[in-house]
């Protein structure tokens, strides 16, 4: 039998939150298509453009790990309540994700147009984008996770922390173009990506996913308070999010020396561009942001 408190309405709740779901994620195809400036379909079936399909991948998936924040947890009390909750938060994640493209194409990394890079194959960079946008979709999340009670005042509290968390992500992303200058005699980071080297998009990108899976973590350490100052529990949960994005440098780079003993990670992968160190490395980051998780929660 059915639990009791699965009743007819929550059934019917569960399926207008598929649908809302499965619609916004046929959006985010056509959305990302036109952020690229190509026709999806020619590009995935026509072309076989692997870096616009590791792309849209990247982002779909963060729009449903985005989403998944706002299905954890109770239903609102009505029907029309939930799928208004639901239809705002993923109209607000497909703007986020196209906002996180634009900052990370503007800001983040200028020294090249990352739609076009996609567009003519670029598989280092489609990987580069792909983890950035993921690293975002986890922090949100997370926020999203954190912040109950009413919707405006969650949404203040999301609103605030996406802008933490592309503070955090831009400047984690100077700090590896700066690392990998230091480590390669002024060699720059985007042009070893632009030149097509995956191993070092790999290590970006799970160093990236390092540092969203620690900041998670923030959501144990500030306690939301849903009749408080929902701008200021944000600035509290992004400056505890710093500290912990700080530790996660700081510790990957004793955990590598232990894990990778021996080894030039910097001729490995910045010059040799071997996949294998690369991963191990992403790998690294990845556990000590779930490590951070467990600990704290």
């Amino acid at each position: 039998m059915l639990d009791a408190d699965f009743s007819g309405q929550t059934l019917i709740m569960l399926l207008v939150g598929f649908v809302i779901v499965f619609a916004i994620l046929l959006c985010v195809r056509a959305l990302y298509g036109a952020t690229v400036r190509v026709d999806a379909t020619d590009e995935l079936s026509g072309r076989d453009n692997f870096a616009f399909g590791i792309g849209l991948a990247g982002m779909t998936l963060g729009i449903g790990i985005m989403l998944s924040g706002v299905a954890e947890g109770d239903y609102a009390a009505t029907l029309g309540e939930e799928t208004g909750t639901l239809a705002v938060y993923a109209v607000l994640g497909l703007a986020l994700m196209w906002l996180t493209r634009l900052i990370f194409d503007r800001v983040s990394i200028p020294a090249f147009a990352v739609g076009t890079e996609i567009r003519n194959g670029n598989i280092p960079i489609a990987i580069v984008e792909a983890g950035n946008i993921l690293a975002t979709a986890i922090m949100v999340r997370a926020v999203i996770a954190w912040s109950e009670g009413a919707l405006a005042a969650a949404l203040v509290a999301v609103l605030c922390g996406y802008v933490v968390t592309q503070v955090i992500l831009t400047l984690t992303t100077y700090y590896r173009v700066w690392l990998f200058a230091r480590r390669n005699e002024g060699r720059r980071f985007q042009d070893a990506v632009q030149s097509g080297n995956t191993a070092l998009a790999l290590r970006f990108a799970g160093f990236q996913a390092g540092i969203a899976l620690a900041v998670t973590a923030a959501s144990q350490i500030v306690e939301y308070d849903p009749g408080g100052n929902p701008f200021l529990l944000a600035m509290a949960w992004g400056a505890c999010s710093v500290v912990l994005a700080a530790a996660l440098i700081v510790f990957s780079l004793l955990a590598e020396r232990f894990v990778l003993r021996r080894i030039d990670v910097s001729e490995e992968v910045d010059r040799q561009k071997n996949v294998g160190v690369a991963l191990t490395e992403a790998a690294v980051y990845a556990a000590i942001g779930l490590l951070f998780i467990g600990f704290l929660s």
